[in-house]
């Protein structure tokens, strides 16, 4: 007869699995996982630093990516470009130099996704796919017919959308009582220029009218997911700006607001929107530019006024009563819809986690014009929005509960307000031109803003301290008069510096600079 086996009551410790084991384990955890465990003791931590798939987690999120599904690389291969791309960003060291066409001033452009669009000759579209080495991304450049009457457009690469806007027309009556500006929005593939695969029911023009007597419309477009945003500002007196939302596979429309105040927008999260505006009433004791957050969950097609139907909305510091806030401009990419085609297998891309608003409010004092940036990340703005409790609407979130630690508000930096793509992911770039010097040329340098805090963390542990690399901890501190009182944020971030090669004095100096996932844009014009 067999003897029976004992069995211990003591439980057994993670170290005492077998390495395989212990391996498996650490794949199927997240990063913030992996670096508690790290913690724990001298055995775990070296499973960790040995495991290629937890490096490569931590390795992602550290530098705010995320991993691409449909890879066809190895893990350590994947790691080993990561590293490599982290390393050029962090020293601002390209591997290629590529020259584009030269623009035209009035051009119409575009630039998401790693590919720059702008309009050419009359009726035509031209495009660029610019290449990334690290995730295998070849270049190439194609052209397409678009309308002649074209106003403006708005690409998704990774959707293949290209939306293309018609030039408005004025649609009068015979009395002219009911005169309207009739708007046409094509739905397009980015490939083909032919109708998008994706839209249903056959629709191929969204068809909308503004209730307006003027055919001259400032627009401003959007895409995020399923949703198209578009923002008509008419240049008739008194005409009023009107923001509407589409799910454009669909044709259905999801919101209209019309407000004086409305000024700009972004989407913050796949269900919710941003919209600034600018407040300067007669009868309130300050004025300050505020951001409205709307939910687009719900469709509707009635239109309202924006204060009458809002989640929250998140104060700015209060001016002087005699200031007056002229404009507000929202500036991020991509945006939280965005994820890249699941074709391109590339190895790895951008997360939607760790976006940052640039929100740029310019105030007048005595007939001159001051701007200020406010660099505010989306989780500022979203751990107060979630914080709110079930169906809370129209709730006020004053700057001195939102502000101070969460954002950072300073003087505006000389950034372009044509070439918009300054912003990407956490990352803020700058173009800084010095006086001439002896070669008859400015040095222009470049300096990259990031706003990565877990990338900082990791730098400051490892005891990193570069010559080129600048990260600010203090307190920015902001006492000018048009304000209420002195203005204090502390949101941490470095700032990267590269001074450009110069030029010949038969070469002009750059004028504006952008950048996206794995490229710096250079623009001469």
């Amino acid at each position: 007869m067999p003897r029976p086996v004992r069995r211990s009551n003591q439980p057994q410790s993670l170290t005492s699995l077998s390495s395989e084991v212990i391996n498996r384990i650490l794949s199927n955890l997240d990063w913030r996982s992996l670096l508690r465990l790290r913690l724990v003791c001298k055995c775990l931590r070296s499973a960790i630093d040995e495991s290629i798939p937890a490096q490569y987690a931590i390795e992602l999120a550290v530098a705010g990516m995320e991993d691409g599904a449909r890879s066809q690389l190895t893990t350590a291969s994947r790691l080993a470009l990561l590293k490599e791309r982290n390393t050029c960003w962090d020293e601002l060291k390209w591997g290629e130099t590529r020259d584009l066409p030269p623009l035209q001033f009035d051009i119409m452009w575009g630039f998401c996704g790693g590919i720059f669009a702008h309009s050419g000759p009359p009726g035509a579209l031209r495009l660029y796919r610019l290449p990334s080495q690290y995730r295998n991304i070849k270049p190439d450049s194609w052209r397409l017919p678009i309308l002649s009457d074209a106003d403006d457009f708005a690409i998704d690469p990774a959707q293949d959308l290209l939306a293309i806007v018609e030039k408005p027309v004025l649609i009068t009556t015979h009395n002219n009582t009911k005169s309207h500006v009739r708007i046409r929005i094509h739905l397009r593939s980015v490939t083909t220029g032919q109708v998008h695969p994706s839209v249903i029911d056959g629709i191929r023009i969204i068809h909308h009218h503004l209730d307006v007597q003027c055919h001259l419309v400032d627009l401003s477009l959007q895409i995020s997911g399923n949703f198209l945003g578009v923002l008509f500002a008419a240049q008739g007196e008194g005409s009023i700006p009107e923001l509407t939302v589409w799910n454009w596979k669909k044709g259905e429309l999801i919101l209209t607001r019309s407000s004086s105040e409305i000024a700009t927008f972004a989407f913050l999260t796949s269900s919710l929107m941003l919209v600034g505006t600018v407040k300067n009433e007669t009868n309130s004791k300050v004025a300050e530019p505020r951001l409205f957050v709307l939910d687009v969950s719900k469709p509707s097609t009635i239109k309202v006024t924006l204060t009458s139907d809002y989640v929250c909305v998140f104060g700015f510091p209060s001016f002087d009563r005699t200031v007056s806030p002229v404009d507000i401009v929202i500036r991020s990419d991509p945006s939280p819809g965005w994820k890249p085609n699941p074709e391109s297998h590339i190895p790895f891309s951008i997360t939607r986690e760790r976006q940052l608003f640039l929100i740029t409010a310019q105030v007048e004092e005595k007939k001159k014009h001051v701007s200020y940036d406010l660099f505010a990340p989306a989780n500022t703005l979203l751990s107060h929005v979630t914080a709110l409790p079930p169906q809370t609407s129209r709730c006020v979130i004053n700057w001195d509960t939102w502000g101070p630690t969460g954002t950072r508000f300073l003087k505006s930096l000389p950034h372009s307000q044509i070439w918009t793509g300054y912003v990407f992911g956490s990352k803020f770039i700058l173009l800084v031109t010095s006086p001439r010097g002896a070669t008859g040329q400015p040095s222009q340098t470049i300096q990259m803003w990031d706003f990565n805090h877990l990338a900082m963390k990791r730098a400051a542990a490892l005891g990193f301290e570069k010559e080129h690399v600048r990260r600010v901890n203090d307190a920015t501190v902001v006492k000018d008069k048009v304000f209420v009182k002195t203005i204090r944020t502390s949101l941490p971030y470095s700032i990267t510096t590269r001074t450009l090669p110069p030029r010949s004095p038969e070469e002009p100096a750059f004028t504006d600079v952008m950048c996206g996932e794995d490229t710096i844009f250079l623009i001469l014009y």
